[in-house]
């Protein structure tokens, strides 16, 4: 059953009043609130539903700090996997590595560097086509899992394979044509792939147990698919784009190169194949399987088909790796309820949580937002969780309290009287949803946030429960 919901249609009046009556002094505010708990049950969850294969490793990372790790069936934290696809995004980030470095630059053509791709409708493919699955080439080839060969030999062979469309014109997924482009990356820079990856990447962000070697030794190495990594390395990985490209201090992308990497370069193009079940669009080596109304990438995900998924939450700047040895299509659903577990569980960028719920005896009704605040969006809404099942209330908005004061047995977090209050009643889960337009809202209102509600069966003399404090600084 979906959130009772009920709707504030603008916040242009809270803003007027707010504009020139902000606190001087900001509340106090606690260490992040989150409530991970639904995650264990996740995981114990998949460990029983597959004995055989249930090994896993659960990592998040939000703001630079780690905030869930735990192994599950025969896993260890560093349990080291094969990745598969996944292995798309560790190369999008030496490709983008090389284009900062000035030695490639993404819609360079193959042929400038391969002499053998200049004829034809081949000579038009650029490297964007190859890392965004838009080049018409072929989806696989048994060269690139010769073992035999080189890297280059087996760039060499790929020429001469059909072309299924005309470069540039629909999306086809494969590994063929990233293997052509980590054949132009080692020739631009005079350096082997494993070269490439452990100074560019690997190096710089300490991944010490990722390599290419997923199926043994070779000097043709996997460019879309051959990786082998854990929870720490790749964690790092999706923490530093979740960054900005910067890693403990360190620049290993720039800002440019990581937004290339998260915008979306794929949308209007006809699908002729997509392995992702919701048929997400593509960015450069990495599925954007969020957006938000103006088309920005809310989350995007690395992901395999040995279910090795890893993903960059920007709305909470969050990261996290779901590290097991699976299928993907069984992998999939769980991921998919612990994205929705984190949706509720971190706060979002630009909101933080201050004072505690009240009385003590019910304090663990938890207010939300959907999405960092930003002036002029209208997809914006507050959450109310573990609320009291099928009961009246509402969230009420005002001004902050820098301490919280005592109503009856509430603490009350914004100041008396609120600017505004909206009714609401909770669904059998204690749920309830509020959409709010902000489409009319400044850059620069900080707003003050609390649900209260009246339970059916109260265990104070009020009668009444409240939340924890919501700031939210719209952006």
């Amino acid at each position: 059953m979906p959130p009772a919901r009920t709707r504030l249609s603008s916040l242009v009046l809270l803003s007027m009043l707010l504009s020139p009556v902000l606190p001087t002094r900001l509340p106090a505010q606690l260490p992040p609130c989150r409530d991970l708990q639904d995650l264990t049950r996740i995981g114990q969850s998949f460990a029983q539903a597959f004995p055989l294969t249930g090994g896993l490793v659960l990592s998040v990372e939000q703001r630079g700090v780690a905030v869930y790790q735990q192994a599950f069936g025969g896993f260890a934290l560093g349990e080291v996997v094969p990745i598969a696809s996944a292995t798309k995004t560790l190369s999008a980030a030496v490709l983008l590595a090389l284009v900062d470095d000035g030695l490639v630059a993404l819609d360079d053509r193959v042929g400038q560097y391969l002499p053998e791709w200049n004829s034809g409708l081949r000579a038009t493919i650029t490297l964007r086509h190859c890392f965004t699955h838009t080049s018409g080439l072929i989806a696989s080839h048994p060269a690139i899992s010769d073992d035999t060969i080189t890297l280059r030999q087996a760039a060499q062979q790929l020429a001469t394979t059909p072309l299924q469309f005309t470069p540039g014109s629909a999306f086809a997924y494969g590994g063929v044509s990233m293997h052509v482009a980590g054949a132009v990356c080692e020739v631009a820079s005079g350096r082997s792939w494993a070269q490439l990856f452990q100074q560019e990447v690997a190096q710089p962000l300490g991944m010490n147990a990722t390599d290419y070697l997923a199926f043994g030794p070779t000097l043709n190495p996997r460019i879309a698919g051959g990786a082998r990594s854990n929870a720490a390395d790749f964690g790092a990985l999706v923490a530093m784009l979740n960054a900005e490209g910067l890693w403990q201090g360190r620049r290993v992308l720039s800002a440019a190169a990581v937004q290339e990497l998260l915008r979306d370069q794929t949308s209007g193009l006809p699908v002729v194949s997509t392995p992702h079940l919701q048929g997400a669009p593509y960015g450069i080596g990495v599925w954007l399987d969020r957006r938000d109304a103006m088309g920005r990438t809310r989350l995007a995900s690395a992901g395999g088909a040995f279910g090795f998924i890893a993903w960059v939450d920007r709305d909470h700047r969050s990261s996290g790796t779901w590290v097991v040895l699976n299928r993907y299509q069984q992998v999939d659903p769980y991921v998919q309820q612990v994205w929705t577990a984190l949706d509720g569980a971190l706060l979002p960028d630009q909101v933080t949580c201050f004072g505690s719920g009240s009385p003590a005896c019910a304090a663990g009704t938890w207010v939300q937002a959907s999405a960092p605040p930003r002036a002029g969006m209208d997809d914006f809404a507050l959450l109310v969780r573990r609320a009291p099942p099928a009961a009246f209330g509402g969230i009420a908005l005002g001004l902050p309290l820098a301490a919280p004061q005592p109503v009856l047995d509430l603490s009350a977090h914004l100041a008396l009287p609120v600017l505004a209050f909206a009714p609401l009643v909770t669904d059998a889960t204690g749920s309830a949803l509020l959409p709010v337009s902000l489409r009319s809202v400044s850059a620069g209102l900080q707003l003050g946030v609390q649900a209260v509600f009246l339970p059916a069966l109260p265990c104070s003399s009020s009668g009444l429960v409240a939340s924890h404090g919501l700031l939210l600084a719209v952006h």
